[in-house]
Order: C-alpha cells, then structure tokens, then sequence
C-alpha cells in the first residue's frame, strides 16, 4: 500500500478530480429515482386536470 501512495505522490491532483467526480456521480445516481418519480407525478397531476 506505502509503494501506491509514494507512486500516487506525483499525481495527486488528479486523485482528488476523481474522487470528486465520483462523488458527483454516486449522488446524481442516487438522486435519479426522486427526479423520475416527480415527472411522472407531474404528468399524472396534468393528465388529471
């Protein structure tokens, strides 16, 4: 584990960017479902009226 993080010295940057960006991505994957079932609830509502 020390020999990946001395190799990952000169690139740390870069870590952090993907950690960040995979961050984002867990948190719009989770977040997806909610959007979905407000559209459809929207049409719903709409289709009714």
């Amino acid at each position: 584990m020390l020999k990946v993080l001395k190799n990952l010295k000169k690139s740390w940057i870069a870590v952090i960017i993907i950690v960040l960006l995979l961050c984002l991505q867990a948190a719009t994957d989770l977040a997806l479902p909610d959007y979905t079932s407000k559209i459809i609830n929207t049409g719903i509502q709409a289709r009714r009226n």
